[in-house]
């Protein structure tokens, strides 16, 4: 299946872009914020949870497999209207975002709690239904165009990397991921062919010097667009369970 991760997660996108309109409020992690407020654990904070749970093993599938404003912010890829730079995460705005996500609905459960409105944590998954409303159907399409209005006009996927409250946290577990791409230092022509089409602008070719060969950057979403753009298959994905260890040992093998 790795060989083929870039077919899979294309598929996976596609899929839950067109399911995305008929459970807009189960998968939006923009519902998480609801649910906090309403003292909910809904089904969109089980599903977000989980991602983030397993982001040290797998890494930010959920952003790069799942999440629809991801995926609509690549839908504007190579249609920029400027030229994009590659450029590091905006750290003071990374941090904000979660900062202000979490503290406003906290602020609001509490005076709820205090209100008697809510009345305690309560587990609910399907708190919030499927129907999706007229004033929801509205939401929806702003998110869409926001999405696709960023991605024309901004860096590729610069909202995941800055705003995103999941996709800064995301971004925390991936620090960790096992899986993770590794380049065959030896194969490897230092073309740059994988550069353009990586999603998020990872400077890939500067890993294969400064880590032997492993692309340990937290924004990489596996969408596996760099192993398919590679015409020498020098990049793969692999679970890297030991990070020193490998590095130790390729490091040995070419003395």
């Amino acid at each position: 299946m790795l060989k083929r991760l870039s077919f899979w997660n294309t598929l996976s996108r596609i899929l839950f872009l067109l399911l995305t309109p008929a459970f807009f409020r189960l998968f939006n992690f923009g519902f998480i914020w609801h649910s906090i407020y309403w003292g909910v654990i809904s089904f969109v904070v089980m599903i977000w949870f989980v991602f983030l749970l397993i982001s040290p093993l797998f890494g930010r599938i959920g952003c790069g497999w799942f999440c629809f404003v991801g995926t609509t912010q690549d839908l504007a890829f190579g249609y920029g209207l400027f030229k994009q730079k590659k450029r590091k995460p905006i750290l003071w705005l990374r941090f904000l975002m979660p900062v202000g996500f979490f503290a406003s609905s906290i602020t609001i459960l509490i005076f709820r709690l205090r209100s008697g409105e809510v009345e305690g944590l309560t587990f609910n998954p399907w708190f919030f239904s499927s129907e999706l409303n007229t004033h929801y159907q509205h939401i929806w399409m702003y998110d869409t165009i926001g999405a696709l209005l960023l991605g024309l006009l901004l860096e590729k996927r610069w909202a995941c990397k800055n705003l995103c409250t999941m996709g800064s946290l995301s971004a925390i577990g991936s620090t960790w991921s096992r899986l993770i791409p590794v380049i065959d230092t030896e194969s490897c022509t230092l073309c740059k062919r994988c550069e353009p089409v990586c999603l998020v602008n990872i400077p890939i070719s500067e890993y294969v010097e400064r880590e032997n060969g492993l692309v340990i950057n937290s924004e990489c979403i596996q969408c596996g667009r760099c192993v398919d753009a590679c015409k020498q298959e020098a990049i793969k994905f692999r679970f890297i369970w030991n990070r020193k260890q490998y590095l130790s040992r390729n490091v040995k093998s070419k003395i």
